[in-house]
């Protein structure tokens, strides 16, 4: 029987990518959020700005890794030729905006007299481009000629994938910055988020699984190239499952003890940072399963897989 395996094999560094890459992104839209909507002293504020680098450095990881796939990185140049006409290149120049954006406002943000205006700009830009970059990445694989990938599932559970990880990973940020609302209603939506959509993208799977079984080409049917797809699909739901059941219960803990404290910033422990990280890193393994299996989908509509 023909397997996808190989193909997934060969394009692990897009997998990587297109895990890591939209949460983080996710992440710096709602942590920008919380900087331009919310009042703070300017000491929580450099701090949160400070702790900004976290999704920064998730989103940077998961782009070097796709840098990777041009081969030579010069050929990166002539992905700016055709923006507006090549997804790939929509994909790259939201990117890099996104980065340039939340590079500078962190490191601008290390000034000693800041421009309050300047900040409250690159913010926002943070966030329309952090909202573009995932929109492009979940719209660059819709290939006419690749029929498993033009299935109207595919950019729907990368969003959702992004609102899955994102939320957890800005939970990290605002907790190392010991953010006292973090422990609040924000805190209790950002928990509630992943829950909400895992729900959304477990659905989701189960359509394109049931719409893979009705995709062939003259070689071999789609779902021959993911032979343990609903395998896949159950590591996935409950790996994300159970990251975002930890993460819940840690920061049930963190209200708790800001209740008790009763008023001040957060008391930082490494256990629950190391908490929250676990099940940051449980939703990251969870979401790879799912994205290797897209990559083993890949079958075109010619002759060749």
């Amino acid at each position: 029987m023909i397997s996808g395996f190989d193909t997934a094999l060969s394009e692990v560094t897009l997998v990587l990518f297109t895990t890591l890459a939209p949460s983080g992104a996710v992440a710096l839209v709602l942590v920008a959020a919380v900087l331009l909507l919310s009042k703070f002293e300017s000491a929580m504020r450099a701090r949160i700005s400070t702790f900004m680098c976290i999704p920064l450095v998730v989103t940077m990881v998961g782009l070097v890794a796709s840098a990777t796939h041009l081969g030579n990185p010069a050929n990166a140049l002539y992905v700016f030729l055709h923006v507006g006409s090549s997804s790939l290149s929509n994909e790259v120049v939201s990117a890099v905006g996104l980065l340039a954006c939340s590079g500078l406002y962190w490191l601008y943000s290390f000034s000693v007299k800041p421009l309050v205006w300047l900040q409250r700009l690159l913010l926002a830009l943070i966030a329309a481009m952090g909202v573009v970059f995932v929109t492009m990445v979940s719209l660059a694989y819709s290939v006419d000629t690749i029929v498993t990938w033009s299935l109207p599932t595919v950019p729907i559970s990368l969003w959702l994938n992004a609102l899955t990880g994102g939320p957890l990973l800005a939970a990290i940020t605002l907790y190392a910055a010991q953010w006292r609302a973090l422990a609040g209603r924000f805190g209790l939506m950002l928990m509630a988020a992943p829950f909400v959509a895992l729900a959304a993208n477990t659905v989701v799977y189960i359509v394109q699984g049931m719409q893979l079984g009705g995709v062939a080409n003259s070689v071999v049917a789609a779902a021959d190239l993911v032979p343990h797809y609903r395998t896949m699909l159950l590591v996935f739901a409950l790996m994300c499952f159970a990251g975002c059941v930890l993460a819940a219960f840690t920061m049930h803990a963190v209200s708790r003890e800001a209740v008790a404290r009763d008023g001040g910033e957060l008391a930082l422990s490494k256990r629950v940072l190391a908490r929250l990280l676990v099940s940051c890193l449980l939703v990251f393994a969870g979401i790879f399963v799912m994205r290797f299996a897209f990559y083993m989908m890949h079958l075109t509509v010619g002759l060749a897989v």
